[in-house]
């Protein structure tokens, strides 16, 4: 599993074909509205190796628990540590000897029912596939990841 931080996938599609349950308006305290959107993303199993990188458990995956009260003005957020994706679930991770309460951004059932919608028109032949609009970064692609120009409050 990735340590840090991969790419950014772009996704296009038509908003009078989604279901309105699939985006939704959001409102995060302390950080103001955005958009929560349901997305299925099919990943062909071609190979054993493939079938080995996406079959892990919530307690394989890690990401950092981020202070970014810290990251202003320098863009330097302060890394507290890292949990696994089953302590965050578990309602409660443990930040520095203190207990922090955790919630998800995602539905689990809901998960299940995109894949399931997925699954059925890939079965009916209903899902077709297109020609990426560009290629993911990467040594085979040999684009390479442009990280932000960090810079000064004068700036």
């Amino acid at each position: 599993m990735p340590k840090e931080p991969a790419g950014t996938l772009a996704l296009v599609g038509d908003l009078k074909q989604m279901k309105p349950e699939r985006l939704v308006g959001t409102s995060m305290l302390g950080y103001g509205c955005t958009l929560t959107v349901g997305v299925g993303i099919p990943i062909p199993i071609l190979s054993e190796e493939i079938l080995q990188h996406t079959a892990v458990s919530d307690a394989d995956i890690f990401a950092p628990v981020v202070d970014y009260s810290e990251a202003y003005p320098q863009r330097k957020p302060a890394i507290l540590g890292e949990v696994s994706v089953a302590d965050l679930k578990s309602g409660q991770i443990q930040i520095q000897e203190k207990h922090v309460p955790t919630a998800s951004l995602s539905s689990y059932p809901k998960a299940v029912e995109i894949a399931n919608t997925l699954k059925e028109w890939i079965r009916k032949g209903e899902f077709l596939l297109t020609e990426p609009s560009a290629p993911l970064p990467g040594i085979e692609s040999g684009i390479t990841f442009k990280p932000l120009r960090e810079r000064s409050i004068t700036e």
